[in-house]
């Protein structure tokens, strides 16, 4: 049997994972795969699907009952979530968690301190002036998500919500990621607001190298930008392919985007 390439090794694997809450199985038996070569993938499923809860698992939030977890092909099963960042997999949340007392820079150049802890594995970078190489990552990332210089002093409560969500996705490119996870990136926003972070995260995956996952409702968003989509209900993982698979699959059209009578 031939070994992997090094371009095989996926970014982030998760193996056969179980998380119980009390009686209810939140994820059963999840396998799947985020690949290292830049592009996005989604998650999708209805409420309560399990979906955050696996980001939670893959980010060192929750420790299954059971599984494995690989980055870039080494076993980190049961490593807390700056353990988990410092290996450079990154992620946000359902709602933006910026420190209201700190700049919106300030907010940025925290995150970028925490990458640059003794003992962080790999990367492209060395880091020595932890501080001032915080400082500049952090200056970095906020051009990466084309939020304006005028805006890097303010405060967080000053800021539109699109750009308090780009203020977040900031400070987890922070991690330089191989893997960078979006829980929910578009909740709230405007048509015009999604267009524009559409376009962003397409640009950003490539400009950075990453792969990008999201969790994410809105189909026509989802379906606009995503390579490959898992779709996950009850816990388990319902079915994965591209869009035009997803589109056609009986299974997901019944559980998840509506019958076929509900849309023509």
């Amino acid at each position: 049997m031939t070994a992997p390439t090094i371009d095989q090794v996926p970014a982030l694997e998760l193996k056969s994972a179980y998380v119980k809450f009390g009686g209810v199985t939140a994820v059963n038996d999840v396998s799947l795969r985020i690949p290292a070569a830049a592009g996005i993938s989604a998650i999708i499923g209805p409420n309560g699907a399990g979906k955050t809860t696996l980001f939670n698992v893959l980010t060192g939030i929750i420790r299954p009952v059971s599984g494995q977890i690989l980055i870039a092909g080494r076993d980190m099963t049961g490593r807390r979530p700056d353990e988990i960042f410092r290996a450079r997999i990154a992620r946000t949340f359902q709602g933006a968690r910026l420190f209201a007392h700190l700049s919106v820079r300030d907010n940025v150049r925290l995150a970028a301190r925490s990458v640059s802890a003794p003992g962080r594995p790999g990367g492209p970078s060395v880091w020595f002036d932890r501080h001032g190489d915080a400082l500049r990552r952090a200056e970095r990332a906020l051009t990466e998500v084309d939020l304006p210089h005028l805006l890097w002093s303010v405060w967080p409560d000053q800021l539109t919500l699109l750009q308090r969500r780009l203020v977040e996705i900031a400070r987890a490119v922070t991690a330089e990621p191989v893997a960078l996870l979006l829980d929910e990136p578009a909740a709230g926003l405007n048509t015009a607001e999604k267009e524009r972070l559409c376009a962003l995260l397409v640009r950003l995956a490539t400009s950075i190298g990453c792969r990008i996952v999201v969790i994410e409702h809105d189909m026509k968003l989802v379906m606009s930008i995503a390579e490959r989509i898992w779709v996950m209900n009850f816990g388990c993982l319902l079915s994965e392919g591209t869009p035009a698979d997803i589109r056609a699959n009986e299974a997901v059209i019944e559980a998840y985007l509506g019958t076929r009578s509900h849309h023509g």
